[in-house]
Order: structure tokens, then sequence, then C-alpha cells
């Protein structure tokens, strides 16, 4: 088939960390690329052997057949709500959305565009398998969901008047938001809508960044399903790792330099667990898209799915100041304003 030509709205390196694989297979070709930074846009240009546009020649275009959207955080919405007005498929990165107003500006757009939300859990090993044994019964149903991501971020001490790092201010909304939008993506793929959340955070003196040191939640979803949640930014280890609890067994897990999976059978007398083999022959996320879009399908991560991803961090914010537990509205467009 014809070469999938994609136009860029934004040309930094995660940019080209989406695009690697599709253009390497030849499955895609790049044709046109915009950036407010206009020697950013050449340069990605000259090296895919495409053209530096403007914002308006970008989206009314017929040498693209798809956008990919790729900005800081807060930049996305108005991003988007230009986007659509193109016509074309959109693939946006993570995350799609920071604050409330912004959810409830694009949840109009929600199944009347085909755009996918660039949530990478659905294509790392570990998460896609599991998530197909849960949804197999391989457990039986599930009720718990325990979730650990520490690292050491070294957050930083800034100066008075020193400029942050773009991923130290609120714009991005911390690591709540920016990165684990995908940890909640997937919960809610496990478990389903989200009901209500409690909420702890600390922020360490002398860290005056978004990015708070640690964070404790629990989150309840409305199928039964109870989420316990632990990320550390000052721990000397790396690792991502959890339970999944089921009525029939439970699931170890890891995501780590090696990945794995380890099952343990529900049972009066504790037996040893069962390592399940981590199936590393996962699509890429981009081809994937051009894939189901050819095909009729519908996108993997829809843009309602990663508006969801978003209010969990925006509620926990919320649940830890007010010391309480925070009701998640029936859905994005219920938001309301502080």
């Amino acid at each position: 088939m014809n070469k999938f030509r994609i136009g860029l709205y934004g040309c930094g390196n995660r940019t080209q960390q989406i695009l690697e694989k599709a253009l390497e297979s030849g499955m895609a070709c790049v044709t046109l690329c915009h950036d407010i930074n206009s020697e950013r846009a050449e340069s990605l240009a000259q090296k895919y052997g495409a053209k530096a546009v403007t914002l308006e020649e970008l989206l009314c275009s017929d040498q693209v057949d798809m956008l990919l959207i790729s900005l800081f955080p807060a930049a996305h919405p108005d991003a988007l709500l230009q986007a659509v007005k193109s016509g074309k498929p959109i693939y946006i990165e993570k995350p799609v959305a920071v604050f409330p107003k912004d959810i409830r500006r694009l949840m109009p757009l929600c199944g009347k565009h085909y755009i996918h939300v660039g949530l990478s859990y659905r294509y790392i090993p570990v998460f896609r398998q599991l998530t197909e044994m849960v949804q197999a019964g391989k457990i039986g149903k599930l009720f718990g969901i325990n979730f650990n991501w520490v690292c050491c971020d070294n957050i930083p001490v800034y100066k008075p008047g020193e400029v942050k790092d773009w991923r130290h201010v609120p714009e991005t909304g911390g690591e709540l938001t920016q990165h684990y939008c995908h940890c909640f993506e997937w919960m809610r793929t496990l478990g389903g809508d989200f009901s209500s959340i409690s909420a702890m955070s600390l922020r360490l003196p002398g860290n005056d960044t978004c990015v708070e040191d640690t964070w404790d939640l629990m989150i309840k979803q409305k199928s039964g399903c109870q989420i316990s949640f632990h990320s550390s930014e000052r721990n000397p280890h790396f690792t991502v790792k959890g339970y999944l609890e089921g009525t029939g067994g439970s699931l170890e897990w890891e995501w780590n330099v090696e990945s794995s999976i380890i099952f343990h059978e529900m049972s009066a007398k504790r037996k040893p667990g069962v390592v399940i083999p981590v199936n590393e022959n996962i699509p890429d996320a981009l081809e994937e898209f051009i894939e189901r879009y050819r095909a009729g399908k519908p996108p993997m991560v829809s843009l309602e799915d990663g508006l969801w991803s978003v209010l969990p961090p925006i509620f926990a914010r919320k649940s830890a100041a007010a010391g309480k537990v925070m009701e998640f509205p029936e859905s994005p467009a219920e938001l309301q304003e502080d």
C-alpha cells in the first residue's frame, strides 16, 4: 500500500520517537512539518525529506493523510481544536489536557473525530499481556489493583528567579498528570470508570516545583475494584511493580529492565507462583493507528480515554488539599470549574 503521509504539528524529540518504527518499516513518511520554533521544523523537514510550513498550510494541505500532534502539555487542547478542522485523523501525544476548563472544551469532540491519544501502556508488553489475562478471566473477577512507581528523579532546588525545566512547571500537570496518566488509563482499562478517590501527597522542604515527592492514592472504581497507587520521586531504585488481585488468583508483575509476570493461584495452601513468559511481540502504536484507520476500526485509545486519564490527578490534588474523599463525575463533560 502507499505510504501514509504524516503532517507534524510539533517537531520535538518525542515526535521523533513516535515516528521511528513506522518510518523504518516503510509504512509511513513525513511530508509537512510545523513548529512554533521554525528552526526545529526546518531541521526535521530536512531529516525526513519533507517541507517546513505554517500552521495554516499544514491544516489546509492535501499532502497529508494524518496529523501527529506532540507539544507542551498545556498547548494540546488548542492544537487539537485547531487540527480537527482539517478533517484528518489525529494522533495526539499525552496528556491531552491538564486543566478542568480544557477537558470540558474537548469533550464535544469525543466520537465525532478520529483521534488517538498516545497513552503507551496499551503498547508496553507487560501491561498489554496483563490486560489480556485479566479480560480472559485468568484471575477471576478483578477486585484489587496495587501499583507502585518508584524512582530517583532528583527534584532540583531552584534559586529565586531561576528558570525551571519545563517538566517542573504547573502547565505540565507535574508527574501526576504528565506521566502517571499512563497508569490511570491502564487501570481504567482493567476495572472501568472511577467513582471516588482519597489522596495524600508530600512535598519536601526546598521543593518548589509542581512535582510532589510522594503520592498515595486510594481509588474506587464503579465495578467495585479498589486501586492502591504509590509513587516516590526520592527512591534509590527505579522500578514499576504491583499486583492484580482477583477472586481466582493474583498476578504479580514488574516492569523494569527485565519485565516479569507471576501467576499465583487462589488456594488454602501456599503454592509457588507460576512464571508467565512476557510476550515482547507487541505492535507499534503509530503503525497500529494507521492499520486501524485504514481498516475502518476505531482508535485503540480514544479521546474520551485520554480525558478520563487526567481526571485522577485533578481530583487527587483536591482530595489532598481538602483532606477528604472526592467523588468523580459520571463523565468528564460534567467536570466543574474550581
